[in-house]
């Protein structure tokens, strides 16, 4: 047991000092993303996103982990659903504000339930709203989007689960000019995620997530400044491939440390985006209802985001956790600076 325990600590650590070596690789050796369409990094910069606090404060890190508030579906069915009726109602919210007054208000809704032989369900939904403030370019922004998704997994063995993630998204764009519009841009989103998740050896959980989706726009760009020649008007794809493997080592109770790889590549008519990251993390059990986090993503690019967090379990029936995040969200630098996020997550067990 002592010898696995220390072969796990050691493939953790050079798994970091792998992550870390890679990310510290020159700027110009991965090429910018500033040149990139806004088109390729407005869904770049929503993949960072973290729809539960405990995983945002960690970096982002979750595809090794047990909790159901993963990034892989499989863990979904890692741990018994709490409660006498096998359910739970999470509510959160997310205020992601940015350095020139843009602001995006995220909420979402999930409930998970042990359904027996069937496996674990977990529907979800959530919004997105932002207010309207002006870029570094002048222009009026505002962005709208709403989306539902529906999640399986299911645990085959003590050691191995598997889920998949079916979503949907609609979401809205718009640029202006004072009281001109200067662009308008709809969109659907349809994105399928499947997961799995394996016990490699005591206290290491290994697991590989892989992404696939396309959104069918339509975007208006308006003659605003009355030149003569119309409005134009344009039908693009664009598809995101995300693969993200990653480990998490529980070095005791619940207390755990997180390393994930994320490879991103975004493409339409515009050209392509691709990305490297690499969430990492630590979630500390201080007592029993109380757990400290901290985390960073960091990426080829040179950008770095740092993320911290507390959690609180006052009983089995009820949680709440709590998280920030500092530059989480650098493909939107550009037009709105700098971003700050905070976020608030409650579950509550049936």
């Amino acid at each position: 047991m002592a010898l696995l325990n220390r072969r796990a600590t050691r493939n953790v650590l050079s798994l970091a000092a792998w992550a870390i070596s890679l990310a510290v690789v020159p700027a110009a050796i991965a090429g910018g993303i500033d040149d990139k369409d806004f088109s390729l990094r407005l869904p770049a910069a929503l993949s960072r996103f973290s729809t539960y606090a405990d995983v945002g404060a960690v970096g982002g890190a979750s595809a090794g982990s047990k909790w159901a508030s993963s990034v892989n579906p499989a863990s979904t069915a890692w741990l018994p659903v709490a409660g006498e009726l096998d359910l739970t109602l999470t509510l959160q919210y997310a205020d992601v504000r940015f350095g020139e007054n843009q602001s995006l208000h995220v909420a979402s809704q999930a409930v998970t339930v042990d359904a027996g032989e069937v496996g674990v369900l977990l529907p979800a939904f959530a919004q997105v709203r932002s207010n309207q403030a002006t870029t570094r370019q002048g222009l009026d922004f505002r962005f709208d989007l709403d989306m539902v998704q529906v999640q399986w997994a299911k645990k085959f063995s003590d050691d191995f689960a598997f889920g998949a993630n079916v979503n949907f998204a609609k979401s809205r764009t718009q640029f202006d000019f004072g009281v001109a519009d200067v662009s308008d841009s709809a969109g659907e989103t349809y994105g399928f995620r499947f997961g799995a998740l394996h016990q490699m050896a005591d206290h290491l959980l290994g697991g590989l997530v892989f992404d696939y989706a396309f959104s069918r726009d339509r975007t208006t760009l308006y003659d605003f400044l009355g030149l003569g020649i119309g409005n134009a008007r344009i039908k693009d794809t664009t598809h995101q491939f995300i693969l993200r493997p990653g480990v998490s080592y529980e070095y005791k109770k619940d207390s755990v440390v997180y390393l994930d790889y994320q490879f991103a590549s975004f493409c339409n008519d515009t050209g392509r985006l691709q990305v490297h990251r690499f969430p990492m993390g630590v979630d500390h059990s201080v007592f029993a209802w109380l757990f400290v986090r901290g985390g960073v993503m960091i990426d080829v690019e040179g950008s770095v985001a740092w993320t911290t967090g507390v959690g609180i379990y006052p009983s089995d029936r009820f949680s709440i956790d709590v998280m920030y995040q500092d530059d989480m969200f650098p493909e939107l630098n550009r037009e709105f600076g700098r971003s700050r996020t905070l976020m608030v997550s409650v579950s509550i067990n049936f």
